[in-house]
């Protein structure tokens, strides 16, 4: 028995050292990949199990110390008689390397003359938007957002993929938000062993390539459409349920680069009672000209002060 176990823990020391050889190579690997992206922030070489910071303290995350990461304080707040709007969203709702008063929700709030709170975060996605009404962080959303009748949230084609997704970039130390879907609700992923091994550069690495390969197969068009209309739904009634009023829910597509099963994801919504809206709709220009792109891909200033009046038009806002 004593020689059994020795054999076990030899084979443990073994494969335990090759999987962090296998690490330093792959973190080297995809910094070299990452070298001459300036907005990239090098990580040291560690491991994190950790959630995000909102997480643990999403009542002071939306403090607008710089356009980068920390989440943005709400615009408009001097129409303080009109109803607040609520945006959701990832770094392009956030307006990721834009200054506060070049965002589309700050365009939003002075073009309608009402508060506007922008609670997209970088790198987010549904779960983040769930995360903020329905999971631990609505203490610290309804405290902050005392009323809304509308909500909306820019959508883009890597959402998708980022529910499936443990880390953003390989070398990043800081984890993503996920869930899992069990017994009609999402539950985070927070297994304090599971998130040991997927702190693991190699475990980062298999789990990029099974995401990207996971949102371009076809045969997984209807759960992820499924999943994404859940967490539109579930958000909707908590903030109904919250508000004791009818939520006018908006989703706009933004369509820089196409979004997959789009067909299908607008079905499901509308017959759901959302708004979706595609920027292909109101803008007949491509959106991935130079013009319209600011840092890594995401939207000008120019680009918002050309679509925000088309938004509030198409919504009838």
């Amino acid at each position: 028995m004593i020689k059994f176990i020795k054999i076990i823990l030899i084979n443990i020391f073994i494969f335990s050292l090759l999987i962090f050889i296998s690490d330093i190579f792959t973190y080297k690997y995809y910094l070299n990949i990452l070298k001459n992206d300036k907005s990239y922030r090098i990580e040291k070489f560690g491991y994190n199990t950790n959630l995000p910071i909102y997480v643990y303290n999403l009542k002071d995350f939306f403090n607008g110390k710089d356009n980068k990461y920390w989440g943005r304080k709400p615009d408009g707040l001097e129409y303080k008689n009109k109803i607040p709007i609520v945006v959701f969203g990832c770094s392009f709702a956030y307006g990721q390397y834009l200054n506060f008063n070049q965002t589309f929700s700050y365009k939003l709030a002075h073009l309608l003359k009402r508060p506007v709170y922008n609670r997209a975060i970088v790198g987010g996605g549904f779960q983040h938007m769930y995360f903020q009404s329905a999971d631990f962080g609505r203490k610290a959303f309804f405290n902050d957002i005392k009323d809304t009748d509308t909500v909306i949230y820019i959508m883009i084609r890597d959402h998708y993929r980022r529910t499936v997704l443990d880390y953003f970039n390989i070398p990043d130390l800081g984890r993503q938000l996920t869930y899992s879907y069990k017994n009609g609700r999402f539950k985070i992923n927070n297994n304090k062993f599971i998130n040991l091994l997927k702190s693991s550069y190699t475990f980062k690495s298999l789990n990029r390539i099974y995401a990207d390969n996971y949102v371009l197969n076809p045969n997984h068009a209807e759960i992820l459409t499924d999943t994404a209309v859940r967490y539109f739904e579930l958000t909707r009634n908590k903030l109904e349920k919250h508000y004791n009023k009818h939520i006018k829910f908006c989703i706009i597509l933004y369509e820089s680069w196409e979004i997959p099963h789009k067909k299908l994801l607008i079905k499901k919504l509308q017959d759901k009672g959302f708004i979706v809206i595609s920027t292909n709709d109101i803008f007949k220009e491509d959106l991935t000209l130079p013009k319209y792109l600011a840092d890594n891909g995401h939207p000008t200033e120019y680009t918002w002060d050309l679509l925000t009046p088309k938004l509030i038009k198409a919504l009838n806002l």
